[in-house]
């Protein structure tokens, strides 16, 4: 079965979560990429800084600082199932 990678940033200080869904897992430098792209949209303050990588059951939580606000990303692998009714 096909599989999705679903990526969420959560940024202290914006009030929605950023998905963005992939068919391939990004590398950590491609995380800091938009996360400086994501930096500088929002007019976030402070320097980007990485903290640590927790992995646990296919999934990964990078955690990052921006200024003194807490940045999470969640990396996670998601089945891909198309269902269509028939139409008749």
């Amino acid at each position: 079965m096909d599989t999705v990678t679903l990526v969420t940033f959560r940024i202290k200080g914006l009030l929605t979560p950023i998905k963005i869904a992939s068919k391939m897992a990004p590398s950590q430098e491609q995380i800091h990429k938009k996360l400086l792209d994501i930096k500088q949209k929002h007019q976030l303050e402070g320097e980007l800084e990485f903290k640590k990588l927790v992995q646990e059951k296919g999934k990964k939580m990078y955690i990052y600082k921006i200024g003194d606000s807490r940045c999470v990303v969640m990396v996670e692998k998601l089945q891909k199932i198309i269902e269509f009714d028939s139409i008749k």
